[in-house]
Order: structure tokens, then C-alpha cells, then sequence
């Protein structure tokens, strides 16, 4: 069964957003619906149980939310779906997604802009091949992924990497769980997965390998965004919202341990299994931020990062035209921290 971990695949647009739970916070669980407005108390903000989110319940269990003067109500939805459509139908005002997916979001709405980012997904992600010595042995055969955005542009950077064309192997879609139950049983012989999946899979054989990962790259890069609109009029109360992250992360520095067990609780899994997985992923601060994920003059940037999704997408035909990731990014709210 899936853990709540992981849960990062999605169908961007679904017709409701059901599934949702409030995460304890300081402010009541009334949705607030509509359209956020500058005169709003509560601070709404959408996600799914993600790893690299665990900043989020840290920063509601240690009360630095109230400690920003602040009030939030954190909603963890159980799909990227729920929670993209609570955001596009403003029941929301702030949304944890991939970067890329503002390129798909975009076809929806205007002004979507990318403002932090948590964690760059590293060996989390990876291309597992049964059987498979060089990646060019591929030819002709056939991989599964999600067909999500992520994933799409996850596997076309995998591609390129091994030089070898969409049109040179069969891409079938799958999700992570049923691909790495395929490759397993001899029915394929590449997935695109994530863990624990990609665990399972080199656990089931000797002849499942890795061969390729997110790991020092930014094709995966996860974090918060939101709509231009609300963004000006709250820009206060979501600078607020991001020092409190802040401080959540320098206890997760100097507390691993209670930190881990704050975010194996939420996540449903052990303390162990979340240090295992954080050792996977490159996990950022407001000094990280400024540093790589909105330094203009770092290749590892998101403005990067969405760039170059957007020819894939689009051509992949789930997303309508390419925007600039510069145009999407506002480096302006870690920049005031």
C-alpha cells in the first residue's frame, strides 16, 4: 500500500477536492471560502503529507506560527489533485507543489508565482531497470511512469541523459506502486518511481539496478507558491508564515531526533524511516533559498527548473504553452528574511 509519505502523484485537475483534514492549528477549521481577502485573519494553506514538508507540522507543534503573530490553518489533502483544485478554486491561498507544476497550473489561472523552496527531490526519485547494464540497452523497451508532470519531465531529463529519443522506447503509464509491482514480476523492464518503491524493487532482485536519479539536479524542486493577488495583500502574513518555517528548520538542525518523531507522527511511518529518506533528499533553509533556488546566477535554480519543464509539458501535450520560469518566480519573500 502507498505510504501518506510519498504521496506525490497526481492528475492535475479533478472535480472536487474531497479527503481533506485540517492540521491542528492556531486558527479555527472554517474554511474561509471564496477568495482570500485583504482584510482575511487566517492564513489557508494546502499540501500533501510530503517528506520534505515536515517544516510545516514542526512549525504548528512548536508554536512558531503563534510566535510570528500569525494565525494558519494548514489543510493536508491525500492527492496533488485535491489539493491543486482547492488552490485554483481559492479554497486555499497558498499551495506546496513541484515548481513545474505552475506550468500546467498556468493554463488555469494567471499570476501563479513560485516564492520557497523546501527540498529538491534527490534519490527519492529514480529510474530503477531490470537487467539493464546501460541505460542505451533501453531501446525498444518499455518504461512505466506516472503520467503526471513531474514524472513526464522526470523521464524526458533521463532520456536526454542516455541519449536516446521518446520515440526509441515505449513509455507506458503506471502508477509508482503498480510499475515497481511490473518490473518486479518481469513485465517491464524500466519504472519511474519513488520511495519506498524504489526500495522494494532492489530489495526483490539483484537484477534491478539503478539508473538514474534526481540527485544533483533541480528537475524535482518542491516548495510553495501562490497567486500574485493575494501574495501583495497578505505579503506580510506569508513573510510571517515562512520565518516561522525557518525557525522550524533550525530545530530540525539541532533536534533531529524530536523533529523526526514530529514528522514520522504525521507521516505515518517510524523516526527511522525518516532520517533514511531525508539522507535522500537535499532539504533547503532561507540561506539555501537565496543561494541556489532564486539565485539568478545558479544553474540549480527553479526559474530554471520550470524552463525547462515547459517544452516537455507541452509537448507531452498536458500543458498549453511554455512560460519562462522567471516569470513565475519572486524571490522577494525569502529575500525579506
Amino acid at each position: 500500500m502507498r505510504r501518506r509519505t510519498l504521496l506525490k502523484s497526481s492528475a492535475l485537475f479533478a472535480l472536487g477536492a474531497a479527503g481533506a483534514t485540517v492540521l491542528g492549528s492556531c486558527a479555527q477549521s472554517s474554511p474561509n471560502a471564496g477568495s482570500a481577502s485583504e482584510g482575511a485573519k487566517t492564513l489557508r494553506v494546502g499540501l500533501v503529507p510530503w517528506l520534505g514538508w515536515g517544516e510545516t507540522k514542526i512549525a504548528e507543534v512548536q508554536g512558531y506560527f503563534e510566535e510570528a503573530g500569525i494565525e494558519v490553518e494548514q489543510t493536508v489533502f491525500q492527492s496533488v489533485t485535491e489539493v491543486n483544485t482547492a488552490f485554483l478554486s481559492n479554497q486555499v491561498d497558498l499551495v506546496w507543489l513541484v515548481a513545474s507544476d505552475l506550468v500546467v497550473l498556468s493554463d488555469s489561472t494567471s499570476g501563479l508565482k513560485f516564492i520557497y523552496a523546501s527540498d529538491y527531490s534527490g534519490e527519492v526519485d529514480a529510474i530503477v531497470g531490470r537487467n539493464v547494464a546501460d541505460p542505451k540497452e533501453l531501446v525498444g523497451k518499455t518504461i512505466a511512469r506516472e503520467e503526471v508532470p513531474y514524472e513526464i519531465v522526470f523521464v524526458n531529463k533521463f532520456l536526454e541523459s542516455a541519449g536516446l529519443s521518446k520515440d526509441e522506447v515505449n513509455v507506458v503509464p503506471l502508477t509508482a506502486a503498480d510499475g515497481s509491482v511490473a518490473l518486479v514480476a518481469e513485465n517491464l523492464d524500466a519504472v519511474a518511481t519513488y520511495e519506498p518503491f524504489v526500495s522494494n524493487a532492489l530489495k526483490a532482485s539483484d537484477d534491478n539496478t539503478i539508473l538514474f536519479t534526481a540527485a544533483g539536479t533541480n528537475i524535482i524542486v518542491n516548495g510553495l507558491a501562490g497567486q500574485e493577488d493575494l501574495l501583495e495583500s497578505r505579503r506580510e502574513d506569508v513573510v510571517a508564515y515562512l520565518t516561522a518555517l525557518e525557525k522550524a528548520n533550525q530545530f530540525r538542525a539541532d533536534n533531529p531526533e524530536e523533529a523526526n518523531k514530529i514528522i514520522a507522527d504525521w507521516i505515518e511511518v517510524s523516526p527511522e524511516e525518516v532520517a533514511d529518506l531525508m539522507s535522500k533528499i537535499t532539504m533547503l533553509d532561507i540561506a539555501d533559498n537565496k543561494a541556489i533556488a532564486f539565485s539568478e546566477t545558479n544553474d540549480l535554480n527553479a526559474a530554471n527548473s520550470i524552463s525547462d519543464a515547459g517544452p516537455i509539458l507541452v509537448e507531452a501535450g498536458v500543458a498549453k504553452q511554455e512560460i519562462p520560469g522567471e516569470e513565475l518566480v519572486d524571490a522577494s519573500f525569502v529575500n525579506a528574511i
